[in-house]
């Protein structure tokens, strides 16, 4: 009989089996036309036909507030070069801030939404709210419908191995940040 090499661990150390989560700027504005930026690693496609985002979030951030006002938002997404100004996103800065000129990113009008795209991610996924589920009494989960997407014109490849080297996307797990590993091979 073949031994069995696996071992349980515990639920706080989950980051060890995980494989990371990609990470996200979510551009939003108030009602008031403050824009704000946001990291965000809790995000995942839901459905592809339509394509539908779920967003993990706290509802004390400004993303959430600015979501539920609005009932739009950007999912932008940064390559590992921008390191520092994600970081600096992280920072929780009074709500009447523009984290636009905080972190010195260049706005750019969306083509469906009224938040706007940042200049400096290859790509953007322009969301609608289609609801918002109340998890625990300080967590949600904001669902969204991709209305438009948009890519850096030299990204937009049928070869996905070689378009995701260039899009060069930033993942995070405990603490961490890392980029893509190498290309292992196809389904």
């Amino acid at each position: 009989m073949k031994e069995i090499n696996k071992v349980e661990i515990p639920l706080n150390d989950s980051p060890i089996a995980s494989p990371g989560v990609p990470v996200y700027l979510i551009s939003t504005m108030s009602k008031s036309g403050v824009r704000n930026i946001a990291p965000y690693g809790m995000v995942m496609p839901v459905s592809y036909n339509p394509l539908i985002y779920a967003i993990g979030s706290d509802k004390d951030r400004d993303t959430y507030r600015n979501i539920v006002e609005t009932e739009e938002f950007v999912l932008n997404v940064p390559s590992t070069s921008m390191l520092k100004k994600v970081n600096l996103t992280g920072i929780k800065f009074p709500a009447e801030i523009d984290e636009f000129k905080k972190a010195k990113f260049t706005s750019i009008p969306s083509s469906k939404v009224n938040p706007p795209l940042i200049a400096e991610c290859r790509s953007h996924f322009e969301c609608k709210l289609l609801n918002i589920y109340e998890i625990t009494k300080t967590r949600v989960i904001i669902v969204g419908e991709v209305v438009a997407i948009s890519i850096d014109r030299e990204l937009f490849l049928k070869d996905f191995a070689k378009q995701k080297g260039q899009l060069n996307p930033l993942f995070y797990v405990h603490g961490s940040y890392f980029g893509l590993g190498r290309y292992v091979g196809k389904r």
